[in-house]
């Protein structure tokens, strides 16, 4: 390995960290993948529950961090479960601050711990973290070694430094680091964002946000069933997927229900995903134009897609930016609604708000939006600022040049 630009002349140790979520890793995979292949020691530390996705995506998985979902559980109304749809996804909103805190306290202090007792016998160079694990960022600071965050969702007002450095103090008085009331370390040394300046500067805050072309994450065995490239091409093709969250939430099934008939109405084909837990049986017969199915690959399915109907979340509205897709937005939660605000701000998505989705509006906004040709000219656009953006490879050597320079000797005294 060269020593030329950012890159080291020596494999470096790089440990990954994430919250026990599907979305909160999946930002991370394609990094992780290609640190892996410029010949990096690449591990990533998250619960057991996260095993078998890490395993799909060809990584080493090391057992740490915190499993906090039932914790999460917890903060929901005891008649959760007998909630709206509508209800359902203001009860989980409402979790959205304490947890976010939980996550800067208790949660990253516990997983600051595993990773210490991981560095007795595997010490990493660099510690890697999604947006929302600051476990990593705590043992980091402990152990002298840079740390990077990769953005995970939208809407960071509430992961600036100055609201969480007083939480995450706690943690440096545990381990023993001076305070950081302000939070000026937790950015210090580089924040990667996948999103162009272009799409809004709300997703730029972060101190020493640098900004890179998306990659997707893709499965090692991902592919599309061979019965998609028999569809109608006279038809434009409409995708619709909703993420994992949405899909747990009670009265979902109402929710998407509506989706299948709104799609009915379009001079269309159209798949929807209804979650890898789903049932494509529970909702009995279909429009003759839907085809639904449990789990796809969302990302190479976007590839050939003229409409997407989303729930807002930020790595599936990357996935439709990257191919320059227009979309519909469905936000339910409110990273959803922050992003689905960003879309509609630029001009390729239509939203319907979860207050106001019925078969008949969600038609009409796929409609418009299939018909108006400014949504896909925006999304185009978009994408073309996207593929300007620096590669995963310049992301590698940024990651390389971070531990360069945080160990290398200090310059002798004049």
């Amino acid at each position: 390995m060269s020593a030329t630009g950012g890159r080291t002349d020596h494999p470096l140790r790089m440990l990954f960290t994430t919250q026990p979520a599907s979305g909160h890793l999946r930002p991370l995979v394609p990094v992780a993948q290609a640190a892996r292949e410029r010949g990096h020691d690449v591990a990533v530390l998250a619960p057991d529950c996260m095993r078998a996705e890490l395993d799909s995506y060809g990584l080493r998985h090391v057992t740490g961090g915190y499993d906090w979902r039932m914790e999460a559980w917890r903060l929901l109304p005891r008649d959760y479960g007998e909630l709206t749809f509508d209800e359902a996804a203001e009860a989980c909103m409402a979790t959205g601050a304490p947890l976010t805190r939980s996550f800067a306290g208790h949660i990253a202090r516990a997983t600051a711990r595993d990773i210490l007792d991981l560095a007795g016998t595997w010490r990493p160079d660099l510690i890697v973290r999604e947006l929302d694990e600051m476990g990593g960022y705590l043992a980091a600071e402990a152990l002298e070694i840079p740390h990077v965050s990769i953005a995970s969702f939208g809407g960071l007002d509430q992961v600036t430094g100055e609201a969480l450095g007083p939480i995450l103090d706690e943690g440096r008085r545990e381990l023993g680091l001076v305070p950081d009331p302000s939070g000026t370390r937790l950015y210090h040394y580089l924040h990667a964002s996948f999103l162009p300046e272009a799409y809004g500067e709300a997703e730029l805050i972060l101190p020493n946000t640098r900004t890179y072309r998306h990659p997707n994450a893709e499965q090692r065995y991902g592919r599309l069933p061979e019965w998609l490239a028999d569809l109608d091409h006279d038809r434009p093709f409409v995708f619709a997927g909703f993420g994992t969250v949405v899909y747990a939430l009670p009265g979902s099934e109402e929710f998407v229900a509506e989706v299948i008939d709104a799609l009915g109405e379009l001079d269309a084909n159209a798949v929807l995903a209804v979650g890898s837990r789903g049932d494509e049986l529970a909702y009995g017969p279909v429009p003759e134009n839907v085809r639904l199915v449990r789990f796809i690959e969302q990302s190479l399915m976007l590839e050939g897609a003229d409409l997407f109907i989303t729930h807002g979340g930020l790595n599936s509205i990357k996935e439709a930016l990257r191919p320059g897709i227009p979309m519909v937005a469905l936000p339910v939660l409110e990273d959803h609604r922050h992003n689905a605000e960003q879309l509609a701000r630029i001009g390729l998505s239509k939203t319907v708000g979860l207050h106001e989705a019925s078969a008949a509006s969600i038609a009409d906004a796929c409609a418009e939006v299939l018909t108006t040709p400014s949504y896909r000219a925006q999304a185009r656009r978009l994408q073309r600022h996207i593929h300007a953006q620096p590669s995963l490879a310049q992301l590698i050597d940024d990651m390389e040049l971070v531990v360069r320079e945080a160990t290398a000797p200090a310059p002798a005294p004049a």
